[in-house]
């Protein structure tokens, strides 16, 4: 659809856009950022916010909820009131690049955790590194800067970075790249502000905490939950669709039957019959390969990063329900309650600073002998080798892509809680649970552990190698993963 304004047609996204940015602009205008700080917290919690301040703030966020796809933000049930979640700091990182279906959530939802966090007495810097994008990621981005500016929130917002994958460059040596990009503002801050600071010989740590976003939709909720924990590395789940040769048989029918009910009003007896034709079955499943974007929001909700999480006995997750392996941690996260893990990152990580701050720890590709793994699963397992071994993982976190995955995850947008998880209960925020994790013993199945004459111990964790010059692992190759031992502390 287009509209007319002054002469010139213009696209509804257009449209919308120019809304956000203006309402923006008047909040930098105001030059009232505790002012502002108070409004986003009081309506990230669901509060009466009736100031003509606030009700500005409120039109700003509800034009950024008409300009694209939302993520609902749940009852927050006074998750938002936390005074010093974020000692030290909350360091704030993402890198983005073609993120502009993304980038209306990704605003809404960090103004309202960086003015919670800020109003409530938590230090917070956002740092973003975008790079190559052709569409209007960055002009979001510049929404987004106003809007920092006008809660007088520091951040470095780089945008159109030069980092480029060289010709030959291996994909994960170009990952870790980006990643340390995102995170360079960190190293400045300890001088600058007395934050983010390696601990002192007194004892004291003042590191702060780094939430890592990648290019998903989230919740402000999300995030909160999140800091909740005090974990060295905490993450939720995140779910998209399915892609085709990761189907079985029958979801690969099952999703033909929902797309011919959709598509091709027919009833249900006529779509199954359809559907197990065995002399369209290939035929099928070639079109399905090739027109793959015709499929997806009719398809499964699998979990997607199978490559970099394991449960805490060192296996890898699995894309269908129960997700993890190890039977302990499966009761409980089918139950919706946390589990210790081996590694995770799942779109969403919040991490101890410490170690990045000290300069002992950072994002890097696979050395000689080592796992041909991801930038994220590397770091787990430097990680576990420092010390650094307190790693939980929360199945109520779940983030998710796309417009497919918002409608399987919130049902069509008819319910603001991600109910939608196959084989999982959603469990309200407990701060019991909290303390019942953290008890939880970070050596749960022994089987899978040695200790060798120095008393150095090893874990089996599940390795699946990036062949040289891939850019994804074939799971279905046979030989694809197997078992790699990783040091601990």
């Amino acid at each position: 659809m287009l509209l007319r304004f002054r002469g010139v047609k213009l696209s509804n996204a257009d449209a919308n856009f120019r809304s956000v940015k203006a309402s923006a602009q008047s909040l930098k205008a105001i030059q009232d950022s505790a002012g502002l700080r108070e409004c986003f917290a009081f309506l990230a919690n669901g509060e009466n916010a009736d100031s003509s301040l606030c009700i500005r703030a409120n039109n700003f966020l509800s034009r950024l909820h008409a300009s694209g796809l939302m993520i609902p933000l749940p009852p927050s049930g006074n998750v938002f009131k936390r005074h010093g979640i974020c000692a030290g700091g909350c360091f704030i990182a993402t890198n983005v690049r073609d993120a502009q279906q993304v980038m209306p959530n990704y605003i809404y939802h960090l103004v309202l955790t960086v003015g919670s966090l800020t109003h409530y007495g938590n230090p917070v810097f956002v740092s973003v590194y975008e790079s190559g994008s052709k569409d209007r990621t960055a002009d979001w981005l510049q929404v987004l800067r106003d809007v920092l500016d006008a809660l007088s929130i520091p951040h470095r917002l780089e945008l159109g970075g030069s980092i480029q994958r060289e010709k030959d460059e291996e994909r994960i040596h170009f990952l870790a790249r980006l990643r340390s990009a995102a995170l360079a503002p960190l190293f400045q801050q300890c001088n600058a502000t007395g934050r983010f600071c390696a601990p002192s010989s007194q004892g004291s740590n003042t590191s702060g905490r780094i939430i890592f976003l990648n290019d998903v939709l989230f919740s402000a909720a999300d995030i909160m939950r999140l800091l909740q924990y005090p974990a060295d590395l905490v993450c939720g789940l995140d779910l998209g669709m399915a892609a085709e040769p990761d189907l079985t048989e029958k979801e690969h029918q099952a999703t033909l039957v929902a797309y011919m009910r959709a598509k091709w009003w027919l009833p249900q007896h006529l779509a199954v019959q359809f559907s197990q034709l065995r002399f369209l079955r290939k035929r099928w499943r070639k079109y399905h390969r090739k027109h793959e974007l015709l499929f997806r929001e009719f398809g499964p909700l699998f979990f997607y990063d199978k490559w970099v999480a394991r449960d805490i006995s060192g296996r890898m997750f699995t894309n269908r329900s129960p997700y993890v392996v190890y039977q302990p941690s499966i009761d409980r996260v089918t139950a919706g309650r946390p589990v210790r893990v081996h590694c995770c990152w799942n779109g969403l990580a919040v991490i101890n600073a410490e170690p990045f701050v000290r300069k002992i720890l950072d994002f890097r590709e696979h050395r000689e002998g080592e796992c041909a793994a991801s930038e994220c699963s590397l770091l787990c397992d430097d990680m576990w080798r420092l010390g650094y071994d307190n790693m939980i993982m929360d199945p109520n976190v779940r983030v998710t892509y796309d417009l497919a995955g918002v409608n399987k995850l919130f049902h069509a947008l008819s319910t603001v809680l991600p109910l939608g998880a196959p084989g999982l209960v959603y469990a309200p925020f407990r701060q019991e649970e909290v303390r019942d994790v953290m008890l939880l013993p970070k050596h749960d199945d022994i089987s899978r552990e040695s200790s060798d004459s120095d008393g150095h111990r090893t874990r089996e964790v599940d390795c699946c190698d990036l062949k040289k010059g891939a850019n994804m692992v074939e799971f279905r190759d046979p030989g694809a993963c197997r078992t790699s031992m990783v040091t601990l502390s």
